[in-house]
């Protein structure tokens, strides 16, 4: 494992590269946001920071991941929310097949109105849980790349996202400060679906708050096939996550 920061300079270029569909992306989170209660983050300023920037942090790993591999990435997103970091990886790599899964159907029908909107034609969103999906096996360790954003804590995490990575592909999970005590108690659940931790990247993100933000991008590798009886019903794997 090494540690790391990540220099976000560059993907504020990416930003404006796309700007055009990224400030639509924006008027509509605002407008739907007020039926919907999709976000807290409610400014065009800040959604374009806490989310669009935000989602970006992994985009660097998964450039090196597409090199690697010699083609297009297909990534999951779990637990998308509104799309991130899911649709907005999907507007900057258009040749990417990004799978977004979600289980609020206000949720997922705000993202299929983003890919109309932005006519983002190489999206599946899917109103599913993630539990439940990783055990068909058209989605089972069919991945190159497993990405979660402010999910879950990291034994829950890994056991929900991890099944659905091939060996050799990557999970990207975007984190706050505690990053590091997450890990510590999430070593045996990632060893256990079959994965090891490969990198802890740090980043900051500038809030209106006026203290920037500490984020972290955790970022594990699939090393072998996840034991089939995993994951588990959810409510087990929050009652008894497995622990070190």
């Amino acid at each position: 494992m090494t540690q790391a920061s990540i220099n976000l300079d560059s993907l504020d270029v990416v930003l404006r590269e796309y700007r055009e569909k990224f400030d639509r992306f924006s008027e509509i989170l605002i407008a739907e946001n007020q039926k919907y209660n999709l976000t807290r983050i409610d400014s065009p300023e800040q959604i374009e920071v806490r989310h669009f920037l935000d989602s970006l942090a992994g985009l660097l790993i998964l450039d090196e991941l597409s090199q690697k591999t010699g083609k297009p990435l297909k990534v999951l997103d779990i637990g998308s929310g509104a799309g991130f970091p899911g649709l907005v990886l999907a507007i900057v790599r258009p040749a990417w097949r990004i799978t977004s899964m979600e289980a609020t159907g206000k949720k997922v029908h705000f993202q299929q109105m983003i890919c109309g909107e932005l006519g983002l034609k190489n999206v599946t969103v899917l109103n599913v849980r993630a539990e439940d999906t990783a055990h068909h096996t058209a989605y089972r360790q069919q991945f190159d790349a497993v990405t979660a954003r402010a999910l879950a804590a990291m034994p829950i995490l890994a056991e929900l996202s991890l099944a659905f990575a091939k060996p050799g592909g990557l999970a990207l999970y975007w984190k706050g400060p505690s990053a590091k005590e997450e890990l510590q108690t999430a070593q045996a659940a990632i060893k256990e679906m079959g994965a090891d931790i490969h990198d802890t990247l740090s980043y900051t993100l500038p809030t209106n708050e006026g203290t920037p933000a500490q984020l972290s991008l955790i970022v594990c590798k699939k090393i072998k096939k996840t034991p089939k009886q995993y994951p588990r019903v959810y409510g087990i794997i929050k009652k008894k996550p497995l622990s070190n």
